[in-house]
């Protein structure tokens, strides 16, 4: 049968006859200008497109000009952000660079990152292989990449990534910092890799520091290192910390941490699946028996296979019990376990969950009338931790088209090297790793693991990894966690009202650290904590934690990705600022280095 079709007054549709609804005129005439009845409304009614007439738009709103205006407005404030960030990136170039790459040209990079490579029976990169890496960065391309020779089924992780154009805040190349990662050969790089080492007191729980004996140890042998760029003079207190304001008071991990809250309507208690304890924390002698762990490449057959991109030789050992954090062993694995943004999304709702409201420039702060929604709430500001995360690429710019710099796991491999006669390097690594005090307690260390795993009887001066893969398959500098950790923790102290070092907000609960064994919470005496200290311990806290698994740094990796996130947080930030209707004079924020800015206003 021939469709037929209707109007308000028909009196009959698809053949039925037609309901009649008597309307308030306000309504009879909305329907009338719309082109058909309230009977067209009825379920399962459709109506073709060229039979509805539109009503003109009668939007109202400050742009009086229409939508040309707005359009003039959104083209000129992005052209104003697209001209700023075209003349960072022309001024950020070059960036300096530790000069291994150069310094070492003529025998295998031993300075540079190599792993995944089919690397020769020293650990060492053919340079012609290397070269070709260099010369796949500079096509650019993913069909260069496979020209770059492979040592097992291990992929290089994310070499085109940082490419990406950036069309939020600084674009991946600028990347302005006063950190420079050391060289292997010189006294920063060897207190760096001697910081490492003494990291393999990953089993000595923090809040025993001040009495451990090898943490004692530690400490002597920190403050022998001419190159060393933490706080001075190292003691037990600040020892593995960060020079931020309020990083290095009360207990080493942030009360962010521990803090019990809601997430979606279910309470999170921060315990951790953790792995299992390696070694007695105050002897160092390796545990044996059901239930024990183990740390992992501590001889050079298990390096080669792991090094060349191969599976790891065996699996993680995992606490079947778990744990608030308590020692570097837990918090490596926290590091290990995070989804790069997500303990800075928990630290939003748990600081909200305390009480900490928004900056007092929020210019929602005391209407007396309306709030914030996509802008200046804590959803908008949830939101802002997701953007800023997404601008990792500037970490992976740095790593491979900047530093290109060898993990610790390789350093380690370097000293064991030259130590253990099997190469030389030239110029060697600084005496003051080489005659570290960590060095005789590593090598037997790693004779006990591979006595315990059926590994040989002899030890090495490789570093002992928390991961069974060691490192991922990407250099070394600067790292990623440290990047998203200097990314976020800046979104957070820009938003919230988190006080300065001249008029601080007290941490609003008491403070606690967990019990030696992980199990518990207990009060500490601690009165001068921050919720800004908190925040900057935070963001060293989960910097450091790829520390203790052993595959970043301090410089290099940490405080030059911390740096470039705080950086780029900001540059988001000030591109957002200039979106907003709403009139204010921008964030209060104290940046690591200890100085406090007012950022992004657009009075």
């Amino acid at each position: 049968m021939k469709d037929k079709t209707f109007t308000a007054n028909s009196s009959e549709i698809n053949g039925n006859p037609a309901t009649k609804e008597v309307l308030p005129a306000s309504r009879r005439g909305f329907l009338k200008t719309a082109g058909f009845g309230a009977v067209a409304l009825t379920a399962g009614a459709i109506v073709p497109g060229a039979l509805v007439q539109t009503a003109e738009a009668a939007e109202i709103g400050p742009a009086e000009a229409g939508p040309v205006q707005r359009g003039n407005q959104l083209e000129q404030i992005r052209k104003d952000a697209a001209k700023a960030q075209r003349q960072a990136v022309i001024h950020d170039f070059p960036h300096p660079t530790n000069g291994d790459e150069e310094t070492y040209v003529g025998s295998h990079f031993e300075g540079n990152f190599s792993k995944t490579f089919p690397l020769d029976a020293n650990g060492l990169v053919n340079p012609n292989d290397y070269r070709k890496l260099l010369a796949a960065l500079e096509a650019g391309s993913q069909d260069a990449f496979h020209a770059v020779p492979a040592g097992g089924p291990g992929k290089l992780a994310g070499p085109l990534s940082p490419l990406v154009f950036q069309i939020e805040g600084s674009d991946s190349p600028v990347m302005k910092t006063n950190f420079i990662p050391g060289s292997i050969n010189s006294a920063g790089g060897a207190a760096e890799q001697a910081e490492l080492y003494w990291e393999y007191l990953r089993d000595v729980p923090f809040s025993d520091y001040a009495s451990n004996p090898l943490i004692g140890q530690a400490v002597d042998d920190m403050n022998r290192m001419s190159g060393f760029s933490g706080i001075k003079p190292v003691t037990a207190q600040n020892l593995f910390r960060y020079p931020f304001v309020g990083a290095a008071d009360g207990p080493y991990l942030s009360q962010v941490l521990y803090q019990t809250h809601q997430l979606d309507g279910v309470t999170f208690v921060p315990k951790i699946r953790t792995r299992a304890q390696v070694a007695d924390p105050n002897t160092g002698q390796v545990l044996t028996g059901p239930g024990t762990g183990v740390d992992y490449m501590t001889n050079l057959n298990e390096y080669l296979i792991v090094e060349r991109g191969n599976p790891a030789v065996s699996p993680n050992v995992f606490d079947p019990v778990p744990r608030f954090v308590r020692n570097g062993r837990d918090l490596g694995n926290l590091a290990a376990s995070d989804t790069i943004y997500s303990l800075y999304f928990r630290a939003a709702i748990i600081l909200s969950g305390l009480g900490v409201g928004l900056d007092a420039a929020s210019p929602y702060t005391s209407d007396p009338r309306i709030n914030g929604f996509s802008t200046f709430s804590t959803a908008w500001m949830e939101g802002l931790l997701g953007n800023v995360h997404k601008a990792e690429a500037h970490a992976f710019y740095g790593k491979w088209y900047v530093h290109r710099k060898i993990r610790p796991e390789q350093f380690g491999n370097l000293v064991d090297g030259v130590l253990t006669n099997r190469f030389s390097l030239n110029p060697n690594i600084h005496s003051d790793l080489l005659n570290s005090a960590v060095l005789p307690l590593i090598f037997e260390r790693n004779r006990q693991l591979n006595v315990k795993r059926g590994m040989g009887v002899t030890g090495s001066f490789l570093h002992p990894q928390e991961l069974n893969g060691g490192s991922p398959s990407h250099p070394d500098t600067p790292s990623g966690h440290a990047f998203s950790a200097g990314a976020c923790v800046t979104m957070l102290k820009a938003v919230f009202a988190v006080g300065t070092p001249s008029d601080p907000k007290p941490w609003p609960v008491q403070p606690v650290q967990p019990s030696t064994d992980g199990l518990s919470l207990v009060n500490t005496t601690d009165t001068n904590l921050t919720v800004l200290g908190e925040l900057n311990k935070l963001a060293a806290n989960v910097a450091e934690g790829r520390n203790w698994s052993g595959i970043h740094s301090r410089v290099g990796g940490n405080m030059l990705g911390m740096t470039i996130g705080e950086n780029v947080a900001i540059s988001v930030l000030q591109d957002h600022a200039a979106t907003y209707p709403e009139a204010f004079s921008g964030w209060t924020l104290t940046k690591f280095d200890g100085t406090t800015v007012v950022i992004g206003g657009n009075q």
